[in-house]
């Protein structure tokens, strides 16, 4: 069956039930879209992880950097530089 565009449909070329039962198939199979829905549930998910999880992420990456300070410390008494 030929597309036929809502700007060229004429009383030759198809009926309306027609045109709208082709454009409502056509727009079930597209997948345009579902990409970008996957990609903001994750970013919504993370974002709710984060919140939930806050105190939990801050207190880890306070010792985690503690620990970088502390060890770059002594590499840096270890070779005369303080």
């Amino acid at each position: 069956m030929k597309r036929v565009l809502v700007s060229e449909m004429n009383e030759e070329t198809c009926d309306g039930e027609m045109l709208f039962a082709e454009e409502s198939r056509r727009l079930l199979e597209e997948e345009d879209g579902v990409g970008v829905i996957e990609i903001v549930l994750i970013l919504v998910i993370l974002i709710g992880l984060v919140a939930v999880f806050k105190n939990q992420i801050n207190t880890l990456l306070r010792g985690i950097f503690e620990n970088i300070n502390t060890m770059s410390d002594e590499v840096m008494a270890g070779s005369g530089m303080l």
